[in-house]
C-alpha cells in the first residue's frame, strides 16, 4: 500500500528548467535529459525519510560501534555482525561496506522478472528467475558469521525463457575479502554437473540481464574492492528515487515506454546521500574507469549509480527506486532501472508489480548445506 498515493509533485524538472536544478542531479540523469529532451522528466515529491528497522538494529549498532574494522588492501570487514558497521564512515571503503551489508531480512525467496527495451522501443522479457537468498549477517539470533563461511549466499534458478529454464547459479560472498575471494558455481540442465564459475565477477556480463549488467554492478556494487580506489566525497543533497510504491506496483506494460522508463511512475525526492567515487587503480583492467555511488543516508543502499568508460564518457546510469516494507520492517531496494547509454537500451527488474514477480518474502532459516555445490546438483535435475 502506498502511503503517499494522494501526493502530487512539488516540482517537475524538464529539459526547459534543467539548468536551475542541475546541481542536485547526477551526471547520468543529466545525460538522459540531453538525449531525450522531449520526453524525459524528473517528478519531485515531498521528502519522507521512511527507512526504519527493528530496534535491535540500532541497539547493536550503538553497542558495538567500536568493534568493526577493515583489514588488508581489498579490504575485508572484521568484528561486525547484525549492525551497521560504520555509521559515520571515514573513507569510501567503510561507506561501501555499509552498502554491502545494508540491513536486510536474513532469509528470503521470490521470483523476479527482467525486461529490456531497445533503441527501437522493442520490449523483451529477458528472464524470470527464482531467487533464494541467505544473509546470516542479519540473523540476530545467531553468533557472528565465521570468517570461513559466507555472509551472503544466493541461488538463482532461471524459470524463463524455456531455452534457459533450469540453469542455476550459486554465489558466496565473504566478509574477510582479504583472504577469501567470492565464489560462484553454475549448473546447466543436460550436462547434469556443477561447474565452478570464477568468471562471475568484476566486468563479466550477467546474461540474465540481456547483456547489460556487469557482475560487479549487482545491487549497485558487488564483490571485492580491489580493482578500484574508493574515495569518500562527502555528503550532499540530491534528487534521488525514493518511496517508489507506484513504480514498484505498476505493470510492466505501463513502465515500458520507448527510450526510458515511464516518468509518470517514478518518484524522486530531495534527500541527503553519501557520495563515493571509485577510480580504476593503475595497472588494473576493467571496462569502466570510474564509478560513482550515491548512497541513501538512512538505508545505506545505492540510490543512483553512474559508470564512466575508459575515455571518461558516461556509460551507465542505474536507479534503485526503494520503498519501506512496513511489515518486515525493511527499506527495499531491489527494484532497479539500468540505462546502458552506449547500447541505447534500458532494463528494469525485481518489481513486485511485474506480472510474474512475487516480490521477496521471508522464509525460515535454510538448512546449513542448502547453499552448497552438492545441494545445487541435487536440486538441478529436470
Amino acid at each position: 500500500m502506498d502511503p503517499f498515493a494522494n501526493e502530487q509533485p512539488i516540482l517537475k524538472i524538464t529539459s526547459d528548467n534543467l539548468t536551475q536544478y542541475a546541481d542536485k542531479l547526477d551526471e547520468g540523469t543529466k545525460e538522459l535529459f540531453q538525449r531525450y529532451p522531449a520526453s524525459f522528466r524528473v517528478d519531485v515529491y515531498p521528502s519522507h525519510r521512511t527507512a526504519c528497522y527493528p530496534q535491535w538494529v540500532y541497539d547493536n549498532t550503538i553497542k558495538n560501534v567500536r568493534n568493526p574494522k577493515l583489514v588488508g588492501g581489498a579490504p575485508g570487514l572484521l568484528n561486525a555482525h547484525a549492525q551497521i558497521p560504520f555509521p559515520i564512515p571515514k573513507n569510501g571503503y567503510e561507506a561501501m561496506w555499509n552498502q554491502s551489508v545494508r540491513v536486510d531480512v536474513p532469509y528470503v525467496k521470490g521470483d523476479q522478472e527482467t525486461w529490456l527495451v531497445d533503441a527501437a522501443g522493442n520490449v523483451t522479457l529477458t528472464s524470470i528467475n527464482r531467487v533464494e537468498q541467505s544473509k546470516p549477517y542479519w540473523d540476530n539470533e545467531r553468533q557472528a558469521v565465521p570468517d570461513e563461511q559466507p555472509y551472503w549466499t544466493l541461488i538463482s534458478t532461471t524459470v524463463a525463457p524455456a531455452s534457459s529454464a533450469g540453469v542455476k547459479q550459486l554465489r558466496h560472498n565473504f566478509l574477510d575479502t582479504e583472504h577469501r575471494d567470492p565464489m560462484a558455481w553454475s549448473y546447466v540442465p543436460g550436462q547434469r554437473r556443477v561447474r565452478l564459475s570464477p568468471e562471475f565477477k568484476y566486468d563479466t556480463v550477467s546474461t540474465s540481464s540481456g547483456g547489460v549488467l556487469l557482475f560487479d554492478e549487482i545491487s549497485g556494487f558487488d564483490g571485492k574492492m580491489d580493482k578500484f580506489d574508493f574515495v569518500l566525497k562527502g555528503k550532499r543533497e540530491m534528487y534521488i528515487p525514493a518511496n517508489a510504491y507506484k513504480f514498484n506496483g505498476a505493470s510492466s506494460e505501463l513502465v515500458n515506454t520507448p527510450n526510458h522508463a515511464n516518468p509518470d511512475y517514478l518518484r524522486f525526492e530531495l534527500r541527503r546521500v553519501w557520495v563515493v567515487e571509485a577510480h580504476l587503480k593503475p595497472g588494473e583492467r576493467h571496462v569502466q574507469k570510474t564509478k560513482m555511488f550515491y548512497l541513501d543516508e538512512d538505508s545505506w543502499s545505492v540510490a543512483i549509480y553512474n559508470a564512466f568508460d575508459n575515455t571518461g564518457a558516461i556509460q551507465k546510469v542505474t536507479y534503485y527506486p526503494g520503498f519501506q516494507e512496513y511489515d518486515k520492517p525493511q527499506y527495499r531496494t531491489a527494484p532497479n532501472v539500468l540505462y546502458d547509454l552506449t547500447k541505447r537500451v534500458y532494463t528494469h527488474g525485481a518489481r513486485m508489480g511485474a506480472e510474474k514477480s512475487s516480490g521477496f518474502y521471508r522464509v525460515a532459516r535454510y538448512p546449513s548445506t542448502y547453499f552448497s555445490p552438492g545441494s545445487l546438483a541435487g536440486t538441478g535435475i529436470r
